[in-house]
C-alpha cells in the first residue's frame, strides 16, 4: 500500500534520484551564464562602427577646417608678399646660392 501525501507533502519517487537529475542536465545542456558570443559580437561591432564613424567625422571636420586654415595662410602670404613688392623689398637679396 502506497502512503497517501498529507498537508501538501509530496512523495519523493525512486526515479527522481540524482542519477535522473544528472541525466536531465545533460540533456539540456550546461547551464550558461552571462552573455553569449553573439551578444558579445553584436555590441564589439556597434562599438567598432561608432569608434570607425567618430574618426572619420573627426578627420573630415578637421580636414575641412585645415583647408581653409591653409587657404587663409596662403592668401595673407600673398597679401605680406605684394606689401613688400610695393614697400621696395628686393627678393633676390636673401638667395645664398
Amino acid at each position: 500500500m502506497s502512503k497517501v501525501p498529507e498537508n501538501g507533502e509530496e512523495m519523493a519517487s525512486e526515479a527522481s534520484g540524482p542519477v535522473v537529475g544528472e541525466a536531465a542536465q545533460a540533456e539540456a545542456g550546461p547551464v550558461r551564464s552571462g552573455l553569449s558570443w553573439k551578444q558579445v559580437a553584436v555590441a564589439a561591432g556597434g562599438f567598432a562602427v561608432t569608434a570607425v564613424g567618430a574618426v572619420v567625422v573627426i578627420l573630415v571636420a578637421t580636414h575641412n577646417s585645415a583647408r581653409m586654415a591653409n587657404a587663409a595662410a596662403y592668401a595673407h602670404g600673398l597679401i605680406d608678399g605684394a606689401k613688400a613688392a610695393r614697400n621696395g623689398y628686393d627678393f633676390d637679396e636673401d638667395d645664398d646660392y
